[in-house]
């Protein structure tokens, strides 16, 4: 029986319920987007996309476009499935199993603590990364039924593109599990910082402020239109996953010198309050134990 990689193979295990579920609603999304393109660019030849939703598409120039047309009905917003399944998965990792007192367990079996984290993190980013790859079949079924001139292989490219930015933020989201007090405060940091750099990529091109900023956000250099046009881009890939191994770094480094506790570690402002105002039980000294056991 083969026992190697434990950690990782329960992981996908655990989330590929999840990750079969996104698979399979991209890939309807896909595979209407595909049909109906043909509809839709008879239809908009005239329309001229509004400046507040021009990130949407890129360097798709116009939502009639290929190119366009599937930057902005698919990539700008489906990939955000996908991210959301890592941020789940990566403060589940440990921040979670710290939450239900399994942490303990774990770390009382023959692996290290860095072997434990790099092990989640790998079932973590091959569940999301095949979940992706899965969502193609949509396109690929599609497309001989449909006049799309992009080829499958330039989607497929596409998608590759984007899974860096879903790994950051896996990472990102493991890093934020062994760093906060709690899951809760943990996703939160990661879904604060998914706003925000989605915000910044979404309304950069409109306002000249942010002209600047935009280029902070990780869905600047991961964007879909750039490889829909250009096709792929080695460079944007590798630097989106050298920012990813930098993140996994330092989760594994916080991990490291981690007090780990057994049970929740969950917490509310109420409880904070109401500890405060607890007094301590005066001790007893010598003479009134001793009175009390006679």
């Amino acid at each position: 029986m083969n026992r190697r990689f434990p950690v990782a193979r329960k992981t996908l295990r655990d989330y590929r319920g999840q990750v079969l579920a996104m698979a399979f609603v991209a890939a309807l999304i896909g595979f209407m987007d595909i049909l109906i393109y043909p509809q839709y660019r008879d239809a908009l030849g005239d329309f001229k996309m509004p400046d507040c939703m021009q990130s949407m598409i890129g360097e798709g120039q116009s939502i009639t476009s290929p190119a366009g047309f599937i930057s902005g009905e698919f990539f700008s917003w489906v990939p955000l499935l996908f991210i959301t399944v890592a941020i789940i998965a990566g403060t589940g990792a440990t921040a979670g199993e710290e939450a239900t007192g399994t942490m303990d367990i774990l770390l009382a079996q023959p692996i290290d603590r860095r072997r434990l984290v790099l092990e989640k993190a790998a079932g973590i980013g091959l569940s999301v990364c095949a979940g992706m790859l899965l969502s193609l079949l949509g396109f690929y079924v599609a497309k001989p039924f449909a006049d799309f001139p992009l080829s499958a292989w330039r989607l497929t490219e596409t998608m590759v593109a984007t899974m860096p930015i879903v790994l950051l933020f896996g990472a990102l989201a493991l890093w934020a599990g062994v760093t906060f007090p709690s899951r809760g405060i943990a996703a939160m940091a990661s879904i604060g910082v998914l706003v925000a750099a989605y915000f910044l990529q979404l309304m950069g091109p409109t306002l000249d402020l942010l002209r600047t900023p935009q280029k902070f956000s990780p869905f600047y250099w991961s964007d879909a239109s750039h490889v829909l046009v250009n096709g792929f881009d080695l460079a944007r890939f590798g630097g989106m996953l050298a920012v990813a191994a930098v993140v996994l770094v330092a989760a594994l480094w916080n991990f490291e010198r981690r007090d780990v506790t057994a049970g929740t570690r969950e917490w509310s402002l109420r409880s904070l309050v109401r500890r405060n105002h607890e007094e301590p039980e005066p001790s007893e000294g010598p003479a009134r134990s001793e009175l009390r056991k006679a």
